[in-house]
Formats: C-alpha cells, sequence, structure tokens
C-alpha cells in the first residue's frame, strides 16, 4: 500500500491528458474496447494489466503513434490530431519507451542534444557540459560520460537514459512504459525521487508497471485494463497487490508461486563453482544441488551480470573452477557450456535469447535440433509435435507454430525462451530476470515452467531485482556486494525484508560495473553462437 498521504503533492482537477471511448481493432484482434482514462496535472497515475490488456496500444494513441478506430485524445485540453507525434510533443507529452528510441552508436550527448527542443539546445560546441549538467539535474543517479555512445550503457542506465531524454522537453505529462524493468532498488529510488520532483512541478505523470508493489509506493490512482476492456480507476491508497492482482488476472495472489514437488530422491551436487573470478567479480564459491532454486540478490552493478556471463561462457574466467556433474568446465565459449549441461535464459531476450524475425518452433527448438536429426535430416513433424505440446504446457499464445516471435507480447516471448530448456532438459538453468517486463499472468505461468524444469532434477539459479519474487521462488538466497558472496539466507528466513535488509547491509555497493568505460562490454549470445550449440551434443 502507498506510504504517502493522499493528500500529498500538488494535484489538481485539471487534465492534462484525456482519451474519451478510445477504440482499436487489429485484424482479428481487439487492442480497446471503449476505453476512457485520464491524467491530471500533479498526479502519477499508474495503467497496470496484463501484456495484450491494451496498455501500449493506449500509450501509442496517446501519444500520436496509434490511429484509434474511434474516440478522441485531448493534450493540455488541446485536441490532438489521431496521426500525428509530433503535434502531441509541441502539445507537451513526452514518452520514456521501454526498448529504447536512442541512437546507439552516437553518444550520450548527441542524444540528449536531439531530444530537446531546438530553442532549447545549447550551442553544438557546448554539448558535454550541457549534458552533464543536465543528467545531475535530473537526479536519476546516472553517472555517465557524455561522450560514451549509448550503445555502451547498461541495460539500467538505458532505462533511466530515456527518462532524461523525455524529460529534455519539459513535458505537461510524462509517459513511462515500464521504466523499471531493468532497475534496481536504488535505481527504482532514483526513477521515484525524479517523478515525484515532476509531480510537485504540475506534470502528470502515466506510469505503466508490471511490479506492482513499486506502484502502488508512488501512485495517486491506478488504472486497471484486461483483454482490452477498462476494469476501472482505483485510489492507490485504498487498494492492496493482492486486490490489484484480482483485478488483473482474476487469480489469487497467494498462487503465483507453485511450491515444490514432493520426491524421495536424493539430492546430489549438480554445480560447484570454486573461487571463480572474472572482470570485475570475484572469488566467489558456492553449490548447486539438483531441484533446487537459489536466487543472486544484490545491488544493480556488483557482478551479478558478470558472474552468470561467465558461467553461461560468455566471458573467460581469470580464475578459479567450476565444475558441472563431476566436469570441470573451462567456460571458453557458450557452446562448451550449454553441451555440458550449463544453460543461460538471458535477461534481454530480444538481442540475446530470441531471433524475432524467426517463428515459435525455430526459436524453441535450436539448441536441440540433433534431438530431432537422424543421419542429418532434421523430423519435421517430430519437431513441431514436440514443440506444440510446449506450447500447450507453457499457455504460449501464439496465433501458430511458425509466428515470428518479434509478434509476440513480451511474456509470450519469454516462455518460448524457458521452453528451449525443456528440450534440452540441461543440468543447470541460469535465469536471469526471468520475469523483466513481463505481466503478472505469464509470471505465474513462468514460475511454474521453472518449478517443473527443478522438480526434474535441474539446478536453478536466478537473479533478480526483485526481492519479492527471491523471496516466493526460491529455496535460498545469495547475497552478492562489491562482486563477491557476502551473505546467504536460508529458506526458513527468506522474506522480502530480510533480502532488502542484507543488500543495504553489503560492505558498499560498487558502481564501477556499471560504468559504460569501466569494464569491458559483455559479447551477446549470436545466432550463430546458437546454432552451434544446437549442433554440439
Amino acid at each position: 500500500m502507498s506510504n504517502r498521504n493522499p493528500e500529498e503533492g500538488s494535484s489538481t482537477h485539471e487534465v492534462v491528458l484525456e482519451l474519451t471511448g478510445v477504440s482499436r481493432q487489429f485484424g482479428a484482434v481487439r487492442a480497446l474496447s471503449d476505453v476512457s482514462f485520464d491524467c491530471r496535472a500533479g498526479e502519477i497515475h499508474a495503467l497496470v494489466g496484463e501484456n495484450g490488456s491494451g496498455k501500449s496500444t493506449l500509450l501509442g494513441i496517446a501519444s500520436g503513434f496509434v490511429e484509434p478506430d474511434r474516440g478522441t485524445i485531448r493534450i493540455g485540453g488541446e485536441p490532438l490530431r489521431t496521426d500525428s507525434p509530433a503535434q502531441a510533443r509541441k502539445l507537451g507529452l513526452a514518452m520514456a519507451y521501454q526498448d529504447g528510441s536512442s541512437v546507439q552508436a552516437e553518444p550520450v550527448k548527441n542524444n540528449l542534444y536531439f531530444a530537446a527542443p531546438p530553442e532549447d539546445r545549447p550551442a553544438y560546441w557546448r554539448r558535454k557540459k550541457w549534458a552533464r549538467k543536465l543528467l545531475a539535474d535530473f537526479d536519476l543517479d546516472l553517472e555517465l560520460f557524455p561522450d560514451a555512445p549509448t550503445g555502451y550503457l547498461t541495460m539500467a542506465e538505458r532505462q533511466l537514459f530515456e527518462v532524461a531524454k523525455a524529460l529534455v522537453t519539459n513535458p505537461k505529462v510524462l509517459l513511462l512504459d515500464e521504466p523499471t524493468t531493468a532497475l534496481g532498488p536504488d535505481e527504482v529510488a532514483a526513477l521515484h525521487r525524479t517523478i515525484l520532483a515532476c509531480r510537485e512541478r504540475g506534470v502528470g505523470v502515466v506510469y505503466v508497471s508490471h511490479r506492482l508493489p513499486e506502484v502502488l509506493e508512488v501512485v495517486d490512482r491506478i488504472t486497471v485494463l484486461r483483454d482490452g476492456e477498462y476494469q476501472g480507476t482505483f485510489e492507490a491508497s485504498e487498494t492492496t497487490e493482492p486486490e490489484l492482482v484480482d483485478r488483473i488476472v482474476g487469480r489469487s495472489f497467494a498462487a503465483a508461486f507453485p511450491p515444490p514437488a514432493p520426491t524421495t530422491v536424493e539430492p546430489r551436487e549438480v554445480l560447484v563453482v570454486d573461487g571463480l573470478q572474472g572482470q570485475a567479480f570475484g572469488p566467489v564459491s558456492f553449490t548447486l544441488e539438483s531441484g533446487e532454486i537459489v536466487g543472486i540478490a544484490g545491488a544493480e552493478g556488483n557482478g551479478q551480470d558478470l558472474l552468470f556471463d561467465c558461467l553461461a561462457g560468455r566471458t573467460p574466467p581469470r580464475a578459479g573452477r567450476v565444475v558441472c556433474e563431476g566436469k570441470e568446465l573451462t567456460l571458453i565459449s557458450t557452446t562448451e557450456a550449454v553441451s555440458s549441461g550449463v544453460m543461460l535464459l538471458p535477461g534481454d531476450r530480444k538481442n540475446a535469447a530470441l531471433m524475432g524475425v524467426l517463428g515459435v518452433k525455430t526459436n524453441a527448438t535450436i539448441q536441440s535440433l540433433r534431438k530431432f536429426s537422424i543421419a542429418g535430416f532434421l523430423r519435421l513433424g517430430t519437431e513441431r509435435a514436440a514443440v506444440d505440446s510446449l506450447v500447450e504446457q507453457l499457455e504460449i499464445r501464439t496465433p501458430s507454430l511458425d509466428q515470428p516471435v518479434e509478434f509476440l507480447s513480451g511474456g509470450n516471448q519469454q516462455k518460448v525462451s524457458v521452453a528451449r530448456s525443456f528440450l534440452r532438459e540441461p543440468a543447470v538453468i541460469l535465469a536471469f530476470e526471468p520475469t523483466q517486463g513481463v505481466d503478472v499472468g505469464s509470471r505465474f505461468d513462468i514460475y511454474k515452467a521453472l518449478r517443473t524444469r527443478s522438480d526434474a532434477g535441474a539446478a536453478l539459479l536466478v537473479k533478480s531485482s526483485d526481492p519479492i519474487e527471491l523471496a516466493g521462488f526460491c529455496d535460498r538466497v545469495l547475497v552478492m556486494s562489491r562482486g563477491t558472496i557476502v551473505e546467504e539466507i536460508p529458506g526458513d528466513e527468506l522474506d522480502e525484508v530480510r533480502i532488502v535488509e542484507a543488500i543495504v547491509r553489503g560492505p558498499g555497493m560498487s558502481k564501477a560495473a556499471r560504468s559504460p568505460l569501466g569494464v569491458a562490454m559483455p559479447k551477446a549470445v549470436g545466432t550463430d553462437e546458437l546454432a552451434a550449440a544446437g549442433e554440439s551434443s
């Protein structure tokens, strides 16, 4: 529940964004049906719902990028032409995009410069000083080099930078599309400070997020969409997370985290990590047992992502040993890691996990092609039947197995990525932010799917920036700070508060790993590597 008094702030009855009777259909899919929504000056208004509920379509219509079939849009009281993003910006609307809108090859200063209105841009040769001052003024905890290429930023920095770019326009209404999916507690706190400051200045903020505890902490009102239909608007101070979940998906909040299945099999050591050191992390030592789900917690930039990259063979270790089912790994390539039974589920599924233009079937089986081959020939019927069964089991919503995954929702894309582990059957699954950017309903399905792999004997290592997820889903949690494990929290002590306290108590929370020029960027897993992994066993 919100920890703020609903009387606080400068919210007025002046409406800065108003959508009335909006409907939109894409072919046979009804995205929105007669939805009305408004945001007031000095208000933070959350828009929540499952993927596919119509949130992104509503934001697209509000910003002029999507033309509604019916309905009207007003920004600051002025009508918006339904096909004019430029007019929306001119009327005072700004949007921070979930997938980023920056030119990756251009430096930070240039992306900020071209985002600003022409009348607010400094002399061209003063961009660097201007950019540095802006980033400091926004209080987003962004310690960026203005000359650094934007493509070198971490996922967390990119998300905060999107907000900074939107604020350069001094908007009347700010749309935030999943702004915290890659953020840790410190970054979320910085973002919330910034949007609360916007609220005090009279800016209307529309906050789209799947992270309901964060929503309840900072917003004034909450509007719920389900299957393109309006489910109501509620005061944040008068509702709870379980009530919101029920309104969003109609399922009990208590059912989110499936318990392990009873087993009589004696657990065995599956993964042994001994003194592992890599770029800006280590030494790290721990073991994983079969059927165990172990969480990795810590403030962003304290070595969690680097540890996962090393275990997955994306960056070579500098020292230490890793043994998987009795075999010592060199970790010199992703192919070797996958062949030895270690599979990574990347957090950046669009760029590091899936091939968007290829279909569901191809993406699901790319690492298991040998399983469906005889004498070098692919058994297409067997492959299709296996994927068809998984689509049903994991409740992947797709019109066909050949549907390009880029057209699926984020939750269904992640389920396709998880499906690979069912076909490959690895001994160890490295799940990096497994529900990042995923709606509440799909989260339930992903937890259930990963627990099924654990019940089958796989060991899971889960990195998550959500303490509730770690506490509810994991059997124990390891806390990292400054590249090392500083505390282990056993299952009988796991709860959200205990995890946050352990993170805060850590001996300093390094930001060095977040610097775009301080650490070598890890190489993303590409199509060639995935295909090679599929033929390696």
